[in-house]
């Protein structure tokens, strides 16, 4: 199986990143289950204003950086996500924000896991 990590900005509220009772979780957790794999869920701050912010803290970094050395991949979930992990020097794969409110991108996201899983 490969080994991924799904990223997003900041856990809204909760103690995890795409907590199940998010719309973003909801979304997302249900496509991982569909298609049978077991993501790490990751975000790269704490909070709203650590995410406007867009810097990365040296403990994200070291995460990141121990992803990288154990070769998982990393997805980056939304145009804003992939673009601060571009910015700090980190190949990641874009695929949509699981809250688009339009399906096709939802559809996308799935296609997109499945597709990562199966040629990687």
């Amino acid at each position: 199986m490969k080994k991924i990590v799904l990223i997003g900005g900041y856990p809204k509220g909760f103690a995890e990143p795409f907590h199940i009772k998010t719309r973003s979780g909801k979304i997302l957790r249900k496509i991982v289950s569909d298609i049978k794999i077991s993501p790490i869920f990751f975000d790269l701050w704490n909070n709203q204003k650590e995410e406007d912010l867009r810097k990365l803290k040296p403990s994200t970094i070291k995460q990141l950086n121990n992803f990288i050395k154990s070769k998982y991949i990393l997805i980056a979930l939304g145009r804003y996500i992939d673009k601060v992990l571009i910015d700090n020097q980190y190949q990641c794969i874009y695929l949509p924000h699981p809250a688009s409110r339009d399906k096709k991108y939802i559809n996308a996201l799935k296609i997109g896991l499945s597709k990562i899983i199966i040629n990687n």
